[in-house]
C-alpha cells in the first residue's frame, strides 16, 4: 500500500535499512583488517546473503575491495579523499599492522612503525624479533627524530627550512655516535633524500643499529616510518642495503591502505 506521500513504505523501510548496514560495515571495517561475508553477516544480524549483497555494492562502488587470494574483504582508500588530513596515529598503527608482522618475518629483526612529533620520533607500534639476540619494542617511546632511522627518514621529507626551524641550533646527545653538528646532520638529510632510507647505528644507543623508510600516503604526504632494528653488529652502514625490499615492500603495503 502507498503511503500519504505516495511511496511505498514497505520499500523505504528497507532502503533505510539497507544504507544503515552499509555504513555499518563500512564502520566495522574502519576498524578490522579485513572481514568475510560470515563475519559480517554475525557482526550485521542479516543473513549471508544480504552481507554478500552489501560486500558486492560497496566493492562495485570502489569502497572496499576483495583480498587478493581470499575470500575477504578491506576498505580501499577512496573513503581518505574526503578528509584533507593526514590519518590519525590509531589509524596508522591499525593499517600498519600486518606490514610490520610481514617485515618482521621478512627479516627476522624486530619492526618498528614511527611517527614525527616535532622535532622528536614517537613510536606507536613494533613486532619483536624471535632471534635470541634482539631489539625489543620501543612502543610508546619519544626519541629525538636526528638520532632514529625512523625519524631521519620523515626529517628528509620535510623542505630544509622547515627542517632548522625544528631542529633549532642545538642537536641532543644520546651517546658519542650521535650526530651534534647541524651543518653534518643537514648534509646527512641530503644524503637520505637522495637514496631514500635512513640510518642509524649506536646513534641513540650503543650497540643498536636500525634502518628506516618513509611511509607516503596517496597525497605523497609523510605520515610515517618503518623501520626494523637489530644488534649494530648486524644492522648497520653495510647491511642496510640487503634489508631495503623488504622494508620498500611494507612502506608500499602500508600506503596502498591510506
Amino acid at each position: 500500500m502507498a503511503n500519504a506521500g505516495g511511496g511505498d513504505a514497505s520499500g523505504d523501510a528497507y532502503a533505510i535499512d539497507s544504507v544503515g548496514n552499509a555504513l555499518r560495515t563500512l564502520l566495522y571495517l574502519r576498524d578490522v583488517d579485513e572481514v568475510r561475508v560470515s563475519e559480517l553477516a554475525t557482526h550485521l544480524g542479516v543473513a549471508a546473503s544480504t552481507a554478500h549483497r552489501l560486500l558486492a555494492t560497496l566493492r562495485a562502488n570502489d569502497f572496499v575491495e576483495q583480498v587478493p587470494g581470499r575470500r575477504a574483504y578491506r576498505l580501499t582508500s577512496l573513503l581518505s579523499t574526503f578528509s584533507g588530513g593526514p590519518p590519525d596515529r590509531e589509524t596508522l598503527a591499525r593499517i600498519g599492522r600486518p606490514a610490520l608482522v610481514q617485515l618482521c618475518r621478512d627479516t627476522d629483526e624486530t619492526a618498528n612503525l614511527l611517527v614525527l612529533e616535532g622535532v622528536d620520533a614517537r613510536f606507536i607500534d613494533g613486532v619483536e624479533s624471535t632471534r635470541t639476540l634482539r631489539v625489543a619494542p620501543r612502543t610508546g617511546d619519544l626519541l629525538p627524530a636526528h638520532g632514529t632511522a625512523g625519524g631521519k627518514a620523515m626529517l628528509a621529507m620535510l623542505p630544509p627550512e622547515q627542517v632548522r626551524a625544528l631542529l633549532g641550533k642545538r642537536l641532543r646527545k644520546m651517546t658519542t655516535h650521535t650526530v651534534l653538528s647541524r651543518s653534518a646532520f643537514e648534509k646527512e638529510l641530503a644524503v637520505v633524500r637522495l637514496r631514500g632510507y635512513a640510518t642509524n647505528v649506536n646513534e641513540s644507543v650503543l650497540d643498536v643499529g636500525g634502518v628506516g623508510v618513509p611511509v607516503m600516503d596517496r597525497f605523497d604526504r609523510c605520515v610515517a616510518a618503518i623501520t626494523v632494528s637489530g644488534p649494530s653488529s648486524r644492522l648497520n652502514e653495510e647491511t642496510a642495503p640487503s634489508l631495503l625490499p623488504c622494508l620498500r615492500s611494507a612502506a608500499a603495503r602500508m600506503a596502498s591502505r591510506l
